[in-house]
């Protein structure tokens, strides 16, 4: 880029670039959790674009709209493409190109926990939503989680906070989690909160399972105190399990994963404009899907939240926009997507109703899981584990549990999401799959029946 463009401004974005040796070194040292910042200093870029060197180069792999994917071409010295995060100038009018020195641009959106309105009293406790999912059932059939990984794909675990509320420590494999290159805690030491939640949701109906820690929201730019995160870190977090859960073979002693992702985008105006290819939000084409797919074509089940802009309450970053209120990867066909409900079955105001943002899949949420009891206590004694983020937390750890036995082999991430949706508790105003429960309230034990995991 000339040096004399006018600048108004400058914006981080996703950038595709070609492969070489600097980048293929970059990705290499991102697998193996080293700073990638020596290689990236020698990838050479236009006049007036900074690159991020501690994101490093991740390969892009296959397109995501390809049928058939490849997980060889996410290898680092197979990929042609990579991926690196770039704060490009942007000029009067604050257009962002769609392309840079032949390389696509892409969103990098902020993206944060789904949070929840906090004036509503808690309904029920953990032992509710046990007696609820009948683990009891579960537990005696064998199915608890056992030799299977669950991914809380989040802000960090405490795992001292976790001991104490369950008694014991919790399984946590240090070796298979990740962290941002900035994030100095290690795997299980991080602050009690949003992520300490959903990893002691998920061990509600999964109590053997074992935690991977992977706090890609805790990623921040530098002098950013909020609590967003970003598509780039979520990216860096999937082709991580990539290299471990496909490239490299299923880790030793586990034999099956389970991603949890209790996070989503709030608002459009976080995103690129409309209209712009390299968009997130209503864009099945945006790189991050073919981490998804890679995924979930190797029978490894990635589980979301919906949202948390429910027309009845809507979280105040939703800007009162209730409508198309699931997005980006929340909305993609190949994930589980969550509403939520209370104990009782009384769908929560904040969640949010289908269907999501044109563009996506229409029929979202799949199903609905409870939420807004007292479990963690990772905020106070007397707040509850909300949203559709505690209710994404027990669904992934239903679909844990039913991964004891039902691996990969006999049952993709596809057909779990198809069995679910099966054996859902129709809910709502109709006795069919409607846009506040999806196709209803998740039912552990008879999908375990359906299955053949339980007389």
């Amino acid at each position: 880029m000339a040096r004399n463009v006018p600048q108004s401004g400058f914006r981080r974005v996703l950038w595709e670039r070609p492969a070489d040796p600097a980048l293929v070194r970059a990705a290499g040292s991102v697998a193996a959790r080293e700073s990638p910042r020596r290689w990236m200093g020698e990838h050479q870029v236009p006049d007036g674009v900074t690159l991020d060197r501690d994101f490093g180069a991740i390969p892009l792999g296959p397109g995501p709209a390809e049928r058939a994917i490849s997980p060889m071409a996410f290898h680092p010295r197979q990929s042609a493409r990579f991926l690196v995060r770039a704060t490009i100038p942007v000029g009067p009018s604050g257009e962002i190109p769609a392309t840079l020195d032949g390389g696509a641009i892409y969103s990098d959106a902020e993206i944060r926990t789904t949070l929840t309105c906090g004036s509503s009293r808690p309904v029920g406790t953990e032992a509710d939503v046990r007696t609820r999912l009948d683990t009891g059932v579960l537990a005696q059939n064998g199915l608890d989680g056992r030799g299977v990984a669950i991914a809380i794909v989040d802000v960090g675990i405490s795992l001292a906070r976790l001991s104490t509320r369950l008694g014991a420590p919790p399984l946590l494999d240090v070796d298979q989690s990740w962290s941002p290159p900035n994030i100095v805690s290690v795997p299980g030491r991080h602050r009690v909160g949003h992520g300490t939640m959903c990893a002691f949701d998920a061990l509600v109906a999964a109590p053997k399972a074992t935690l991977l820690d992977i706090p890609a929201l805790a990623a921040r730019s530098a002098g950013d105190h909020t609590a967003a995160g970003t598509i780039g870190a979520a990216i860096q977090a999937y082709w991580f399990l990539i290299t471990r859960w496909v490239l490299d073979g299923r880790p030793a002693g586990l034999s099956s994963l389970v991603v949890s992702n209790s996070w989503g985008i709030y608002h459009p105006s976080l995103d690129f404009p409309a209209g712009h290819p390299g968009r997130y939000v209503d864009n099945p084409n945006h790189p991050f899907r073919s981490y998804v797919r890679t995924l979930t074509l190797a029978g490894i089940d990635v589980v979301f939240a919906g949202s948390n802009c429910g027309p009845e309450c809507p979280s105040a970053p939703c800007l009162k926009r209730v409508t198309g209120a699931i997005m980006g990867a929340n909305a993609y066909p190949e994930v589980l997507t969550l509403a939520a409900c209370t104990v009782t079955g009384e769908r929560l105001g904040y969640s949010a109703k289908g269907p999501p943002i044109a563009g996506m899949m229409t029929e979202k949420p799949d199903v609905t899981a409870y939420s807004h009891f007292l479990g963690s206590l990772s905020q106070s004694r007397f707040t509850a584990d909300a949203g559709t983020s505690a209710a994404c937390a027990v669904a992934a750890g239903c679909v844990a549990a039913l991964r004891t036995v039902a691996t990969p082999t006999p049952t993709s991430a596809a057909a779990m999401v198809q069995v679910l949706r099966e054996t859902a508790l129709r809910a709502g105003p109709t006795n069919e799959r409607n846009e506040e429960f999806g196709f209803g309230i998740l039912r552990p034990v008879e999908a375990g029946r359906s299955l053949g995991l339980i007389p």
